[in-house]
């Protein structure tokens, strides 16, 4: 009988020399440690129990699970949590563990598809950039932070992990390593780059206390800036800028995807931009210009102002 435990501890090792980011192994490590006690409560001690009709046990306990605000799970989370639990026996199948992969059928809850809680206009965007004062070496890295997200529309972790060996200045481009360590080239306006340049150039040494790691975003301490602390870089400059929005690091990534629908960019050239791998979700941004074209119509189109008798 082969221990649950020891195996799960396999499957994370696994995961980690396939080169899954530590955000991906953090929530791994959580949605394991869910399901190992959902199978310690129930009184399955062999991994040989595990069968379909446990794993959608588990994923109909979820439903009833309660986070720390008082309400139930969304979906979007209930769905990541049951896809960890779908990877795992995945894993094991390969590793003959089992016959018959038994989270292979299981459904996952369809995720529902929201449009953008936040769009930035051009004014509020360019606020925000505007606001780190780049005569200081901390402040031209966050104005290289912030240009980099709206010109590129890589999410925080993307940027995080960025190397100098990733950057081409002169082809303006940027090698950008994405979810599940899958590889795309984004690429980098003119502006963005020259203003990269410099910072390399001349202030991202500033940063380096002992030795160079290669990255291009350093903190002050000369070390990798993490995710958090790019996203503490958005939060700080958009409330100097006096934008009463939650502004986020995704925000910019919405911003730049709806900015560039709304000036004619195809929906596949986005899709590319944004690394997504179904084109369905890529069209939530088409949402966001029929409404605005909506509005536009309900403004001018001269028959919503007939007023017509019977």
């Amino acid at each position: 009988m082969q221990r649950i435990d020891l195996l799960v501890t396999e499957y994370k090792r696994f995961l980690k020399a396939r080169g899954q980011s530590q955000y991906t192994l953090k929530n791994v490590k959580h949605a394991m440690k869910k399901f190992t006690c959902f199978l310690t409560d129930t009184g399955i001690e062999r991994i040989e129990d595990i069968n379909r009709e446990v794993i959608e046990d588990y994923q109909q306990a979820l439903c009833y699970n309660i986070c720390k605000s008082g309400h139930p799970l969304a979906i979007r989370t209930q769905a990541q949590l049951v896809c960890v639990v779908k990877g795992f026996t995945k894993f094991l199948k390969e590793r003959h563990c089992f016959v018959v992969d038994p989270g292979k059928d299981v459904l996952l809850p369809k995720k529902p598809k929201r449009l953008p809680r936040i769009i930035l206009t051009r004014k509020e965007v360019q606020a925000i950039i505007l606001t780190p004062n780049i005569f200081t070496n901390s402040g031209y890295r966050d104005r290289v932070i912030l240009e980099l997200l709206y010109d590129t529309a890589i999410r925080r972790a993307e940027l995080s992990a960025i190397r100098i060996e990733h950057m081409d200045p002169e082809g303006g481009y940027i090698h950008i390593h994405g979810k599940g360590n899958k590889q795309r080239v984004v690429p980098v306006s003119k502006r963005v780059c020259e203003l990269t340049n410099n910072y390399i150039k001349m202030v991202r040494s500033q940063f380096i206390k002992r030795s160079d790691n290669g990255f291009l975003i350093l903190n002050r301490f000369g070390n990798r800036m993490y995710p958090n602390g790019i996203w503490a870089v958005v939060k700080r400059h958009a409330r100097q800028a006096g934008i009463d929005k939650n502004v986020s690091t995704h925000t910019f990534r919405h911003t730049c995807a709806t900015h560039m629908m709304k000036n004619g960019a195809p929906v596949r050239h986005i899709q590319e931009l944004l690394g997504h791998e179904s084109l369905e979700s890529t069209q939530i941004y088409t949402r966001v210009t029929i409404n605005d074209l909506k509005a536009v119509h309900m403004k001018y189109h001269p028959g919503n102002h007939f007023r017509l008798k019977n």
